[in-house]
């Protein structure tokens, strides 16, 4: 298949179950789907088939996905998993419920200081790729993922690579409209172009633009290598200066005129947002390519067309080693440029973005049934311990507490808004004699109406814990929206302990790991 191939919502890949379409690009679709073997939902990108035609496209596939497997960095989306299935190749991957940077631009320009941490978070995850000789290649908003909490993740590492090189045998990789200059004239690369495109990306993020409009790929890569880049405050006019530098700096047309490390142009950026001057730089370090600006306190060097600031005090981290690579001048000859041009048309149809969007709900993860132990744990980092009632459970701190007892059971509930809730039930056996099965059948049968709800599976764990998952489609009258339960059950004579895990599809697989530890601080006590 291609982008615009079938869907494969329903079928089958490996052990993956695929749900539903969430994202689709240029040469990739994404889609929810749940890994079998651990109740786990993923992200699973599927490369068009067509690719296996190709003999070596398979053994590069797998290189470049395995060594990109193995960066472990806090802020670098995981991959799960990866090979082919019915022909097709796929990439397995986390999924976050939050969305890419394009789609935060799409519901308007983020402000300044609520960048500050994004951006801290991507830095760290490319200075840690770098040191290990990974160049991403093809950074832009849409690869920039978010979860819940606005914690950004970087993904699609060396995915350009693959699909571009495998397809055209060109050079050229990558999406034009994010490409440094050495990247669009087909030079070696090195972490400093990865610096570039972070600065074109930090560009559209603070203006919602990118930065240069061409009609054709070709016509944006030469404005890559020869224009400057327009001032941020012709398009967003409050913009401090100090910011409008550290994007000059970063998007300067010579590498070693950009920042250090991506590390230190979020830090510069963090500096400029607060008033700090120790980001802008200095005589000594002039941003190749800036539009000149006459100010009374600048001077203009009119050789290189390049404005320099006041000196002031500059903290820059050392360089990291880097291999040397053929400097990209300002004041380049017109003919290589129309040579190069011309070979470009020719890759230009096929030099395209991926597109990694996780837009839509998403089921949580399953919650695992664990086995029961005699000592309950002490409360987990963030939680509350509870005892009383006959049974002691540790849930979330600062979570709303109903006590919604009748005279016949126990119901205590905790919520985080409409879209959360934890919810123990301590029920009487005695219509059923106390049966553990009938038990839990009768509860079913009074608190997940078919209709309401319907019952995904069922799981039992060597303690006896029976899990029972329930999905809520549409909103029910006590105002949920729909999402998933894992109801888990445990006898309690005469009757049992029902623990409820509720989560709205919007959490994603945000909460799991925190249902995870209520579920293990459940004891039954008497």
């Amino acid at each position: 298949m291609s982008s615009g191939g079938s869907n494969l919502s329903g079928r089958t890949l490996g052990q993956f179950e695929i749900m539903d379409e969430i994202g689709r690009g240029g040469m990739a679709t994404v889609y929810r789907a749940r890994q079998r073997s651990i109740n786990r939902i993923v992200a699973i990108k599927v490369l068009p088939p067509a690719l296996m035609h190709d003999p070596t496209f398979y053994e590069r596939f797998t290189r470049e996905v395995d060594v990109i497997s193995h960066l472990e960095h806090p802020h670098i989306l995981p991959i799960y998993d990866y090979g082919e299935a019915e022909g097709i190749p796929f990439i397995a991957m986390r999924y976050l419920a939050g969305g890419s940077m394009a789609q935060v631009m799409r519901r308007g320009l983020p402000p300044f200081d609520w960048l500050v941490k994004p951006l801290d978070q991507i830095g760290q995850a490319l200075d840690y790729a770098h040191q290990q000789g990974v160049v991403h290649r093809d950074l832009k908003p849409g690869n920039i993922l978010l979860d819940e909490r606005d914690n950004a993740y970087l993904t699609d590492f060396g995915i350009a690579r693959v699909l571009n090189s495998s397809l055209t045998g060109s050079a050229i990789i990558g999406t034009p409209a994010y490409m440094s200059p050495e990247q669009a004239n087909a030079l070696p690369l090195d972490a400093r172009s990865d610096i570039y495109s972070f600065g074109i990306v930090l560009y559209e993020l603070l203006t919602g633009r990118e930065p240069y409009e061409a009609e054709t790929p070709v016509a944006l890569l030469l404005k890559h290598l020869n224009e400057p880049i327009p001032l941020l405050r012709e398009r967003r006019p409050e913009t401090p200066e100090a910011i409008e530098w550290v994007v000059q700096r970063a998007t300067a047309k010579n590498p070693a005129d950009r920042y250090a490390s991506a590390g230190e142009m979020a830090a510069a950026y963090a500096a400029a947002v607060r008033g700090d001057s120790w980001n802008t730089p200095s005589a000594a370090t002039p941003v190749a390519g800036a539009r000149p600006r006459i100010e009374s306190s600048s001077v203009l060097d009119e050789d290189s067309a390049t404005i320099t600031p006041p000196a002031v005090k500059t903290r820059r981290a050392p360089a990291p080693e880097a291999p040397e690579m053929m400097p990209v001048s300002g004041r380049r000859s017109r003919v290589p440029l129309i040579l190069a041009a011309i070979a470009l048309i020719l890759a230009a149809v096929v030099v395209a973005g991926l597109l990694v969007s996780t837009s839509g709900p998403l089921e949580p993860v399953y919650v695992t049934p664990t086995p029961q132990i005699a000592a309950a744990p002490a409360a987990f980092p963030g939680g509350t311990a509870i005892t009383g009632s006959g049974y002691s459970l540790t849930v979330p701190e600062g979570w709303v507490f109903a006590d919604l007892s009748s005279p016949d059971q126990v119901v205590h509930r905790w919520q985080n808004g409409q879209d959360a809730t934890v919810r123990l039930v301590r029920a009487t056996g005695a219509e059923t004699d106390g049966d553990f099965r009938a038990l839990i059948d009768r509860y079913e049968a009074e608190h997940f109406p078919p209709g309401a709800f319907s019952r995904i599976d069922e799981a039992t764990a060597p303690d006896g814990t029976v899990r029972r998952s329930y999905r809520l489609t549409g909103e029910t009258a006590q105002g949920l929206e729909a999402g998933q339960t894992d109801v888990f059950f445990r006898e309690a004579a005469p009757g049992l302990i029902a623990l409820e895990l509720y989560a709205a599809d919007r959490w994603g697989n945000t909460l799991t790991p925190i249902y995870q530890q209520v579920l293990d601080s459940l004891r039954v006590t008497s």
